[in-house]
């Protein structure tokens, strides 16, 4: 029996190390993001972090031999998928940090576990325990603190974060349907260089162009929003999902928005907001019961 449960287990602590590692990561990526944001324009800034990220990705990919994979033609859907609805999360999420704070983004962001509740809980592999509805209760609750600080207006900018982070529940489930067939370095290969041309059109459009001067001076934001978030966090990410529920891992999530608070009083001198604390209480506690494990009654008959 212990020989059984031992593989299932060790793939649980690897998938937890994952998650606490890309947790730390991501802590960072709207106090990077928003330097670059107000220095290039939301979408330059996405464009050249993806361009970075690209260009890592290619090398990496590239050198393992990994194109043998893109053969595999049911891989074809959920990657495609997948490319669709991680470019929109993330083209809402530059534009957010546009119009809004970089501790905002990150709480608003971070409701990304109930909306993968509400979206997924359905799912054999994504139920979650009895205190799921108390759970969502209180990150809706902390949600409206936040958006609705005082008067009944959205800001435009906590209206994209909201919007990313309804994305984020159906980009994870194609991603992990994406991973049954692809390694996480051809999932975000292949994700980067079909969104690269189409961030960059769009830029165009709706965006001045920065200077060559502008963009160097952004040179080690981008490398860590480009690199460090959506090369190695994504990675990480897609890792994973690919060992624990989605519901599982969105719920190590919990300390990334107070940490987003803290790096944003300490880079950006934006002390946190009276109602961003207030409004981040109810949201923690309420991933941490979203995803409470299941009742020990339940938890005995699944292993027996």
């Amino acid at each position: 029996m212990l020989s059984l449960c031992c593989p299932k287990l060790l793939a649980n602590r690897k998938g937890e190390t994952y998650a606490m590692t890309l947790t730390l990561l991501e802590s960072g990526f709207p106090i990077f993001a928003a330097v670059s944001v107000a220095a290039l324009g939301s979408l330059y800034a996405y464009f050249y972090s993806l361009l970075f990220a690209s260009i890592a990705l290619l090398i990496w990919w590239g050198g393992q031999g990994r194109w043998v994979e893109l053969k595999k033609r049911a891989a074809y859907k959920p990657l495609l998928m997948t490319s669709l609805f991680i470019t929109g999360l993330y083209i809402c999420l530059f534009l957010a940090l546009h119009y809004t704070s970089a501790a905002n983004v990150a709480l608003i962001l971070f409701l990304q576990v109930l909306f993968g509740f509400l979206f997924l809980g359905h799912k054999k592999e994504e139920q979650l325990g009895k205190y799921s509805l108390l759970g969502a209760l209180l990150m809706m609750v902390g949600a409206m603190v936040v958006v609705f600080p005082g008067e009944v207006k959205i800001n435009i900018g906590d209206g994209l974060a909201l919007l990313a982070a309804m994305l984020a529940p159906l980009a994870n489930l194609y991603q992990k349907q994406a991973r049954l067939h692809l390694s996480s370095q051809s999932i975000l290969m292949v994700r980067s260089v079909i969104a690269l041309p189409f961030v960059l059109l769009l830029a165009w459009l709706l965006e001045p162009s920065p200077s060559f001067q502008q963009v160097i001076e952004q040179f080690w934001p981008l490398l860590f929003v480009g690199v460090l978030i959506l090369v190695l966090s994504k990675v990480l990410w897609i890792e994973a999902i690919h060992l624990l529920p989605i519901t599982t891992v969105s719920a190590f999530f919990a300390f990334t928005p107070l940490l987003t608070m803290l790096w944003s009083d300490w880079f950006l001198e934006q002390p946190p907001a009276w109602y961003q604390w207030l409004g981040a209480m109810p949201i923690i506690l309420g991933s941490i019961l979203l995803t409470r494990t299941l009742p020990v009654k339940e938890t005995q008959n699944k292993s027996t």
